[in-house]
Order: structure tokens, then C-alpha cells, then sequence
């Protein structure tokens, strides 16, 4: 189980109400787009799915960011379309 921050800018209102409520169901921890959630690699794969399949690369962002210092695997993903990114590091 890692520590991962979330983070997102969606402009879409009803796409970032669906993001919200995606992730607040991971956490309690959280502060407006910004959600602080304890997950392992199978359950952060399938959150990074879920969320990526209804945004819009050329408007939304969307970050994971590990917090657990003893991460030491990573593989990223970088769609960028419009000047705007989805970006996902595990």
C-alpha cells in the first residue's frame, strides 16, 4: 500500500462531479481537487481507469503523485493534447 495524492482540473462540470465523487469514496482526506488516498498498485490501476475513461485529455488534467518514499518502481503514461496533460506515474 502506497500513499498517493490525487489531483485534477477538470472543466467540464459534470465530468469533475464524477471525479469527485470517484475519489471521495477512496478517502475522507481530501481538500477541494486534491485527495490524499492509501491504495495498492492493482486498486490505483483500476481508479487511474476509471477516471481516465470519461475525461477529455485536450481539456482535463489528472495527476497521481506517490508519497511513499520507498516507491521505487515507476512507468508513466503522458497523453498531451491541446497544452493540457493526463499523467500517471506508478
Amino acid at each position: 500500500m502506497s500513499r498517493v495524492l490525487i489531483g485534477y482540473d477538470i472543466h467540464d462540470n459534470r465530468r469533475r462531479r464524477m471525479a469527485m465523487k470517484t475519489l471521495r469514496a477512496q478517502t475522507a482526506c481530501y481538500q477541494e481537487s486534491f485527495f490524499d488516498c492509501t491504495l495498492d498498485q492493482k486498486r490505483t490501476l483500476e481508479l487511474w481507469g476509471k477516471l481516465t475513461e470519461r475525461l477529455l485529455p485536450e481539456e482535463d488534467g489528472l495527476i497521481f503523485a506517490w508519497l511513499d518514499p520507498t516507491c521505487q518502481h515507476a512507468i508513466g503514461q503522458r497523453w498531451t493534447m491541446g497544452g493540457q496533460s493526463l499523467f500517471l506515474v506508478i
